[in-house]
Protein backbone atom coordinates (compact mmCIF):
# COMPACT_ATOMS: atom_id res chain seq x y z
CA UNK A 1 0.00 0.00 0.00
CA UNK A 2 1.29 3.45 -0.95
CA UNK A 3 0.90 6.06 1.80
CA UNK A 4 -0.13 9.48 0.52
CA UNK A 5 -0.11 13.00 1.94
CA UNK A 6 -2.12 15.69 0.11
CA UNK A 7 -1.55 19.45 0.37
CA UNK A 8 -3.56 22.28 -1.17
CA UNK A 9 -4.87 25.57 0.17
CA UNK A 10 -8.26 24.93 -1.47
CA UNK A 11 -10.36 22.34 0.42
CA UNK A 12 -12.28 21.51 -2.78
CA UNK A 13 -9.05 20.28 -4.39
CA UNK A 14 -8.35 18.10 -1.36
CA UNK A 15 -11.84 16.66 -1.70
CA UNK A 16 -11.28 16.10 -5.41
CA UNK A 17 -8.06 14.18 -4.81
CA UNK A 18 -9.76 12.02 -2.20
CA UNK A 19 -12.61 11.36 -4.62
CA UNK A 20 -10.24 10.25 -7.40
CA UNK A 21 -8.33 7.90 -5.10
CA UNK A 22 -11.01 6.69 -2.67
CA UNK A 23 -11.92 3.52 -4.58
CA UNK A 24 -8.31 2.38 -5.09
CA UNK A 25 -7.24 0.08 -2.26
CA UNK A 26 -3.52 0.28 -3.14
CA UNK A 27 -3.47 3.87 -1.87
CA UNK A 28 -3.98 5.19 1.66
CA UNK A 29 -4.25 8.93 2.38
CA UNK A 30 -2.60 9.37 5.77
CA UNK A 31 -3.10 13.13 6.08
CA UNK A 32 -3.61 16.48 4.40
CA UNK A 33 -2.41 20.05 4.77
CA UNK A 34 -3.62 23.52 3.76
CA UNK A 35 -0.26 25.29 3.39
CA UNK A 36 3.53 24.91 3.43
CA UNK A 37 3.90 25.19 7.21
CA UNK A 38 1.31 22.53 8.02
CA UNK A 39 2.65 20.39 5.17
CA UNK A 40 6.19 20.32 6.59
CA UNK A 41 4.76 19.57 10.04
CA UNK A 42 2.67 16.68 8.70
CA UNK A 43 5.63 15.23 6.83
CA UNK A 44 7.62 15.27 10.07
CA UNK A 45 4.80 13.79 12.17
CA UNK A 46 3.11 11.31 9.85
CA UNK A 47 5.43 10.63 6.93
CA UNK A 48 4.36 9.23 3.58
CA UNK A 49 5.63 7.50 0.45
CA UNK A 50 4.20 9.99 -2.06
CA UNK A 51 3.30 13.63 -1.51
CA UNK A 52 0.68 15.29 -3.73
CA UNK A 53 0.96 19.04 -3.36
CA UNK A 54 -0.07 22.34 -4.88
CA UNK A 55 2.79 24.60 -5.98
CA UNK A 56 1.27 27.99 -5.14
CA UNK A 57 0.12 28.07 -1.50
CA UNK A 58 0.90 31.59 -0.23
CA UNK A 59 1.73 31.79 3.46
CA UNK A 60 3.39 34.52 5.50
CA UNK A 61 5.90 32.50 7.51
CA UNK A 62 6.84 29.67 5.12
CA UNK A 63 7.65 29.95 1.42
CA UNK A 64 5.74 28.04 -1.24
CA UNK A 65 6.89 27.19 -4.78
CA UNK A 66 10.47 26.16 -5.50
CA UNK A 67 11.66 27.11 -2.01
CA UNK A 68 9.09 24.75 -0.47
CA UNK A 69 10.01 21.92 -2.85
CA UNK A 70 13.68 22.42 -2.04
CA UNK A 71 12.96 22.23 1.70
CA UNK A 72 10.98 19.01 1.23
CA UNK A 73 13.78 17.47 -0.80
CA UNK A 74 16.41 18.34 1.83
CA UNK A 75 14.41 17.32 4.90
CA UNK A 76 12.50 14.33 3.49
CA UNK A 77 14.59 12.91 0.61
CA UNK A 78 12.75 9.60 0.66
CA UNK A 79 9.38 11.20 -0.19
CA UNK A 80 8.33 11.21 -3.86
CA UNK A 81 6.58 14.46 -4.79
CA UNK A 82 3.83 15.09 -7.35
CA UNK A 83 2.85 18.70 -8.02
CA UNK A 84 -0.69 19.79 -8.91
CA UNK A 85 -0.67 23.24 -10.48
CA UNK A 86 -2.36 25.56 -12.94
CA UNK A 87 1.02 26.96 -13.98
CA UNK A 88 2.71 25.60 -17.11
CA UNK A 89 5.85 27.59 -17.81
CA UNK A 90 8.45 25.20 -19.36
CA UNK A 91 11.37 26.70 -17.43
CA UNK A 92 9.39 26.50 -14.19
CA UNK A 93 8.52 22.85 -14.89
CA UNK A 94 12.22 22.11 -15.45
CA UNK A 95 13.07 23.82 -12.17
CA UNK A 96 10.50 21.65 -10.38
CA UNK A 97 12.06 18.52 -11.86
CA UNK A 98 15.50 19.73 -10.78
CA UNK A 99 14.13 19.92 -7.23
CA UNK A 100 13.32 16.22 -7.44
CA UNK A 101 9.62 16.38 -8.39
CA UNK A 102 8.46 13.08 -9.90
CA UNK A 103 5.19 14.25 -11.45
CA UNK A 104 3.45 17.42 -12.61
CA UNK A 105 -0.30 17.50 -13.30
CA UNK A 106 -2.63 20.31 -14.29
CA UNK A 107 -5.15 20.44 -11.46
CA UNK A 108 -7.87 21.66 -13.85
CA UNK A 109 -7.73 18.73 -16.27
CA UNK A 110 -5.19 16.04 -15.34
CA UNK A 111 -6.67 14.78 -12.06
CA UNK A 112 -7.83 11.51 -13.64
CA UNK A 113 -4.19 10.72 -14.36
CA UNK A 114 -3.25 10.95 -10.68
CA UNK A 115 -3.27 7.18 -9.96
CA UNK A 116 -0.87 6.53 -12.84
CA UNK A 117 1.37 9.37 -11.69
CA UNK A 118 1.47 7.98 -8.13
CA UNK A 119 2.32 4.48 -9.35
CA UNK A 120 5.21 5.79 -11.44
CA UNK A 121 6.48 8.16 -8.73
CA UNK A 122 6.62 5.26 -6.26
CA UNK A 123 8.92 3.52 -8.77
CA UNK A 124 11.15 6.59 -9.22
CA UNK A 125 9.71 7.36 -12.65
CA UNK A 126 8.57 10.79 -13.84
CA UNK A 127 5.03 11.51 -15.07
CA UNK A 128 3.90 14.70 -16.83
CA UNK A 129 0.15 15.06 -17.38
CA UNK A 130 -1.17 15.27 -20.91
CA UNK A 131 -2.58 18.78 -20.49
CA UNK A 132 0.67 19.88 -18.87
CA UNK A 133 2.67 18.54 -21.81
CA UNK A 134 0.40 20.29 -24.32
CA UNK A 135 0.57 23.62 -22.51
CA UNK A 136 4.35 23.41 -22.20
CA UNK A 137 4.60 22.66 -25.92
CA UNK A 138 2.27 25.55 -26.75
CA UNK A 139 4.25 28.01 -24.68
CA UNK A 140 7.51 26.68 -26.03
CA UNK A 141 6.39 27.17 -29.63
CA UNK A 142 4.63 30.51 -29.19
CA UNK A 143 7.70 32.65 -28.63
CA UNK A 144 6.71 36.27 -28.97
CA UNK A 145 9.09 38.99 -30.21
CA UNK A 146 11.41 40.04 -27.41
CA UNK A 147 11.47 36.61 -25.75
CA UNK A 148 14.72 36.02 -23.90
CA UNK A 149 17.91 35.00 -25.61
CA UNK A 150 19.18 33.96 -22.17
CA UNK A 151 17.27 31.65 -19.86
CA UNK A 152 15.92 32.96 -16.58
CA UNK A 153 17.35 31.44 -13.41
CA UNK A 154 15.07 29.60 -10.97
CA UNK A 155 15.37 32.57 -8.58
CA UNK A 156 14.32 35.01 -11.31
CA UNK A 157 11.37 32.79 -12.24
CA UNK A 158 10.21 32.68 -8.63
CA UNK A 159 10.47 36.44 -8.25
CA UNK A 160 8.43 37.02 -11.42
CA UNK A 161 5.81 34.48 -10.33
CA UNK A 162 5.41 36.01 -6.90
CA UNK A 163 5.45 39.58 -8.21
CA UNK A 164 2.75 38.74 -10.77
CA UNK A 165 0.66 37.16 -7.98
CA UNK A 166 0.47 40.58 -6.31
CA UNK A 167 3.31 40.52 -3.80
CA UNK A 168 5.49 43.65 -3.57
CA UNK A 169 9.27 43.32 -3.62
CA UNK A 170 9.36 43.63 0.18
CA UNK A 171 6.80 40.82 0.53
CA UNK A 172 8.76 38.57 -1.81
CA UNK A 173 11.89 39.24 0.25
CA UNK A 174 10.06 38.06 3.38
CA UNK A 175 8.69 34.96 1.63
CA UNK A 176 12.01 33.89 0.15
CA UNK A 177 14.10 35.02 3.13
CA UNK A 178 16.24 37.26 0.94
CA UNK A 179 17.09 40.94 1.18
CA UNK A 180 14.99 43.49 -0.67
CA UNK A 181 18.12 44.41 -2.62
CA UNK A 182 18.56 40.79 -3.79
CA UNK A 183 14.91 40.52 -4.87
CA UNK A 184 15.13 43.84 -6.72
CA UNK A 185 18.27 42.60 -8.48
CA UNK A 186 16.53 39.37 -9.58
CA UNK A 187 13.53 41.33 -10.82
CA UNK A 188 15.64 43.79 -12.80
CA UNK A 189 17.81 41.01 -14.22
CA UNK A 190 14.73 39.09 -15.38
CA UNK A 191 13.27 42.18 -17.01
CA UNK A 192 16.57 42.88 -18.79
CA UNK A 193 16.76 39.31 -20.11
CA UNK A 194 13.15 39.46 -21.28
CA UNK A 195 13.47 42.91 -22.80
CA UNK A 196 10.67 44.27 -20.61
CA UNK A 197 10.51 47.94 -19.68
CA UNK A 198 7.73 48.21 -17.10
CA UNK A 199 6.04 46.30 -14.29
CA UNK A 200 2.88 46.08 -16.41
CA UNK A 201 4.84 44.35 -19.18
CA UNK A 202 6.32 41.99 -16.60
CA UNK A 203 2.87 41.01 -15.33
CA UNK A 204 1.61 40.51 -18.90
CA UNK A 205 4.60 38.28 -19.62
CA UNK A 206 3.91 36.20 -16.50
CA UNK A 207 0.23 35.78 -17.41
CA UNK A 208 1.00 34.84 -21.01
CA UNK A 209 3.80 32.42 -20.23
CA UNK A 210 2.35 30.10 -17.62
CA UNK A 211 3.61 31.96 -14.53
CA UNK A 212 0.42 33.64 -13.42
Amino acid sequence: MIRLLVADDHPLILMGVRSVLSSLTRFKIVGDALGPESLLARLADVGCDVLITDFHMPEERVSDGLAMLGAIRRKFPEVKTIVLTGLANPALMNSMLQEGVMGVLNKRSDMGELPAAIDLASKDKIYLGKATQKEMARLGDARAPGMPARALSPSELEVIRLYASGLPVSGIAVQLRRSIKTISTHKRSAMDKLGLRSDAELCRYAAGNGLG
